[in-house]
């Protein structure tokens, strides 16, 4: 009797255990294997697949340098608030200094499109620049 309540204690506290063991073994290997989830982008009529890690790698490459904590800022501020508005155009040229790995790796645009920095009325957070928060966040 009292065995038969001692292996039903142990079947109610096992699974649970090694459930969470097993978890805790896994963890590791779970988060190695999302890190490199597949991301399927479409430009141009060409599709390509390519690894969250990859596409940080290839817009460190395209801004020349690694996003600074203040352009991170500025691509928040842009998703939270909206396209930021300069209604003479980018005069300041510390403002296109700032603004220009930004655009160069493709994760801002200017307003009207496809001008000059200096010529833009605003500048808005492009689906790129959405992908870039977003995997910072995930990570």
């Amino acid at each position: 009797m009292i065995i038969d309540q001692f292996i039903r204690v142990l079947e109610i506290v096992i699974w649970p255990a090694i459930t969470l063991t097993a978890l805790f073994i896994i963890r590791p290997h779970l988060s190695t294997l999302l890190s490199g989830a597949k991301v399927k982008l479409s430009i141009a009529g060409q599709s390509i697949e390519t690894t969250l890690p990859e596409l940080k790698q290839i817009l460190e490459e395209q801004t020349g340098e690694t996003l600074t904590v203040e352009h991170i800022a500025f691509l928040d501020s842009l998703q939270h608030d909206g396209a930021r508005q300069y209604p003479s155009g980018l005069e300041k040229s510390d403002d296109r200094k700032f603004l220009r790995p930004l655009r160069n790796s493709g994760l801002i645009l200017t307003v009207p499109r496809n001008s000059f920095l200096r010529d833009a009325h605003a500048i808005e957070l492009s689906g790129l620049g959405r992908l870039f928060l977003r995997a910072k966040q995930e990570k």
